[in-house]
């Protein structure tokens, strides 16, 4: 439920990235850019670790068997 509004962040930074590479320096509009495509990586990068431990708990070796924790 919650991967495409993920997913557009993701598609917003890659964006963002592209617009910053084309935005020359001294443009007004490059420190926003900037500070935007900073707060969107931060963003995905704690949403990345918050989902990793969980995946990995939730993996289960081929050919054990996986209990609920009670």
């Amino acid at each position: 439920l919650l991967y495409k509004p993920v997913d557009r962040v993701t598609r917003s930074t890659l964006v963002l990235h592209d617009l910053l590479k084309h935005t020359p320096v001294s443009h007004p509009d490059h420190p926003l850019l900037q500070d935007a495509l900073r707060i969107s990586q931060n963003f995905l990068s704690s949403i990345n670790e918050e989902i990793t431990p969980r995946r990995q708990s939730m993996t289960v070796k081929k050919g054990e068997v996986s209990l609920p924790a009670l």
